[in-house]
């Protein structure tokens, strides 16, 4: 099965749409807005890589660049553009008991797995909307 094959213009697009999206969502799901709000900062990420590494497409990158490209993990994502030690993205347990990574979070948004703690949740939520935020002046 091949992949889906997105570009920077793409990532650009997807982050502006699911920000706004994110911005504007007044009723619905808090893991949907959540959800949206993981691809929003996911894709902005994404697209700031490609910009520092001066790559329109994926194809472009070195090996270590497409793996990052690859990843769903938010701390990988950070620590590409230089942002690791400015965003904290802590674990968190599941209500099923097993520890959440930033890499894990959109999954538990996905399938509306609730965290043992609703605190932790919004904590990530809020250093998310603290990322958006800083992508929408950066690119």
């Amino acid at each position: 099965m091949a992949k889906l094959r997105a570009d920077r213009r793409n990532y650009r697009k997807a982050f502006t749409t699911h920000a706004n999206a994110y911005d504007n969502w007044n009723v619905g799901s808090d893991n949907s807005r959540r959800l949206l709000l993981c691809y929003c900062v996911e894709c902005g990420l994404k697209c700031l890589i490609m910009i520092n590494d001066r790559i329109f497409e994926v194809a472009q990158a070195n090996e270590e660049t497409k793996a990052v490209l690859g990843s769903h993990d938010f701390k990988i994502l950070l620590k590409k553009v230089n942002q690791a030690g400015n965003y904290i993205l802590n674990q968190f347990v599941s209500e099923y008991n097993e520890t959440v990574i930033p890499s894990e979070y959109h999954q538990l948004c996905r399938y509306a797995i609730a965290p043992q703690n609703t605190n932790d949740v919004k904590k990530f939520e809020r250093t998310l909307t603290e990322i958006k935020e800083w992508l929408k002046e950066v690119i």
